[in-house]
């Protein structure tokens, strides 16, 4: 019997997301929803996780890869994915001058 729940596991660590509360129940509606127009802004997926039912976490994941893709092609970024930028890509902070 136990190694039958052994052999379970991988099964398990797969279904563990679909049981995670929503991004609206943890951090609320407006969040939630600013998570998936950021998500929905950046996304290159075909069927991204921009959803207000699907954990925060995945929500976030998908933003911070969409970001990461921008910043690498070169393209330009919200200033949510800024902090992401290397720092020749990042513009002057205010009251810097620049050379």
């Amino acid at each position: 019997m136990r190694l039958r729940f052994l052999g379970m596991l991988p099964l398990l660590a797969v279904a563990v997301p679909a049981w995670a509360a929503s991004c609206k129940e943890t951090a609320g509606e407006g969040w939630a929803k600013a998570y998936v127009e950021q998500c929905i802004e950046v996304s290159t997926a075909t069927h991204p996780p921009c959803n207000v039912d699907n954990p925060c976490e995945l929500i976030v994941s998908e933003i911070k890869r969409g970001c990461d893709s921008l910043v690498k092609g070169g393209d330009d970024v919200p200033p949510y994915c800024k902090p992401e930028l290397p720092p020749e890509q990042k513009e002057d902070a205010p009251g810097e001058k620049s050379e």
